[in-house]
């Protein structure tokens, strides 16, 4: 069993970026800890985690006020708490402050503690994003978007309806058409720390040629 964690900036971001992947993570047993910072707008948020298989935490920041030594701080002790095998967050280069300041402390402290280290995609926020990694949550794609239903209270209608659900909807059947499934998502991969490989992932097995 590894122990998987989400860092995430705001409470719908996990379910955007990996909902379908948390899934089939707590599908194999292993355990996983979705983390949001900020810890307004989380109405069914421990719900929505519970459905996907999760365990749901969040920080007590606000939307856009994140105070990066503080953040630092909280992160680094969940992490030697938890000690997860993998982490998952934000893509570097994003338009909300927020997504960018928790990337680039997850990236620092996981690489800090040698961590495996993969990056999600929000698409109404993630500039040029780039993957080399897909996950097929075909089976798991109907639990991603009633994950999100159960959050839609923490947010207002208009985006919830145009923002947040769009990014449930369609992403993962425009992936799944890129990779080869009905719906995927799709993140980019770090490198490998053990062995150490900033291409490991792109190792091909001829077999499955």
């Amino acid at each position: 069993m590894k122990k998987i964690l989400i860092v995430a900036a705001h409470s719908d971001d996990p379910i955007i970026g990996a909902g379908g992947t948390i899934r089939e993570f707590s599908k194999l047993h292993h355990e996983v800890c979705a983390l949001s910072v900020c810890g307004d707008r989380i109405d069914g948020y421990s719900e929505a985690m519970r459905l996907l298989g999760a365990q749901a935490e969040h920080l007590d920041f606000s939307y856009g006020q994140i105070e990066e030594e503080r953040f630092s701080e909280e992160l680094e002790k969940l992490m030697k708490a938890f000690d997860p095998d993998v982490v998952f967050t934000h893509w570097q280069s994003e338009i909300l402050y927020d997504h960018e300041v928790v990337s680039k402390h997850t990236i620092k402290l996981a690489r800090k503690f040698e961590k495996q280290i993969y990056l999600f995609e929000i698409p109404a926020s993630s500039l040029d994003f780039q993957f080399d990694v897909a996950v097929d949550v075909s089976d798991s794609y109907e639990f991603k978007k009633r994950a999100i239903e159960l959050m839609k209270n923490a947010f207002e209608k208009e985006v919830f309806e145009k923002e947040i659900m769009p990014s449930i909807v369609f992403p993962a059947g425009f992936r799944g058409i890129q990779v080869g499934c009905a719906y995927a998502e799709v993140f980019k991969h770090l490198g490998s720390r053990f062995p150490l490989s900033p291409y490991r992932n792109k190792l091909i097995d001829l077999k499955r040629l």
